[in-house]
């Protein structure tokens, strides 16, 4: 990986401005300027798309093949405060494009900022790059560990559990000297941060409201290792769900 997937990014959408001012009461009214639809965009952000999309499949090929918990996914990193509006961030527009000499690529991106980038080989080969529509924390992406969470909106406790234990193995996997993956091998998770579209959303294991503390617009429920050895539990994700991922208590 080069030197500038292991540094400091921002990228910022800049929108021209025009303006017109009379220079005597005889000068005429200009008629407003039908909209000009942006067919490309032309951010010169500077994270390379081939280098983050290596870290991405790299860091999901070292987790199990099959029946596993979790799935890697990465993460718009906004400048400002990480509040409730991070979590509620959910783009009108494009938010992740990539961008090469032929390539023009929208990136799906759900509500919260979450995507996966696509394996695009013109993009590869072009050397293109991963812009964003937002000022983003000194340019970096954040990666989040999502849970798999069915239609009836639960799981497991012993699910819980295999999660907080696959993220472990991945991590004790990442050699120290690999470049760019410092954070995702350090960093500690100590529950799940379960994100819902209104605030009556809440958490439910065994059908009784769990205790859990709020962290943006979420609700997060420490992983106890008691609850886990104590037999089978169901955690119940109450209300429209939007995402379940690990929460991260620290480095």
């Amino acid at each position: 990986m080069n030197m500038r997937s292991r540094a400091v990014f921002a990228a910022f959408l800049a929108f021209p401005a025009a303006c017109a001012s009379a220079q005597d009461a005889r000068t005429p009214v200009l008629k407003e300027l039908p909209p000009v639809k942006v067919h490309r965009k032309t951010n010169p952000g500077d994270l390379p798309y081939k280098d983050f999309l290596y870290i991405q499949n790299y860091v999901q090929s070292l987790l199990p093949e099959r029946r596993r918990a979790i799935d890697v996914r990465l993460r718009v990193n906004f400048a400002s405060d990480k509040g409730p509006d991070y979590d509620r961030f959910d783009p009108k527009s494009w938010a992740v494009a990539i961008v090469g000499d032929t390539t023009d690529h929208v990136v799906p991106v759900t509500r919260g900022g979450y995507f996966l980038l696509p394996e695009l080989r013109e993009a590869v080969h072009e050397n293109a790059t991963l812009m964003f529509n937002t000022p983003t924390r000194e340019g970096r992406v954040a990666l989040e560990w999502k849970l798999r969470v069915g239609e009836r909106q639960a799981i497991s406790y012993a699910t819980f559990a295999q999660a907080m234990s696959e993220v472990r193995s991945v991590q004790r996997k990442i050699p120290f000297n690999r470049n760019g993956l410092r954070e995702v091998r350090m960093v500690e998770y100590d529950g799940l941060r379960a994100c819902f579209r209104t605030n009556e959303g809440h958490i439910e294991i065994g059908g009784h409201a769990a205790k859990t503390e709020t962290d943006g617009a979420c609700r997060v429920l420490k992983f106890d290792p008691a609850t886990a050895n104590a037999g089978p539990a169901e955690i119940s994700f109450v209300g429209p769900l939007e995402i379940v991922t690990l929460s991260r208590g620290g480095i």
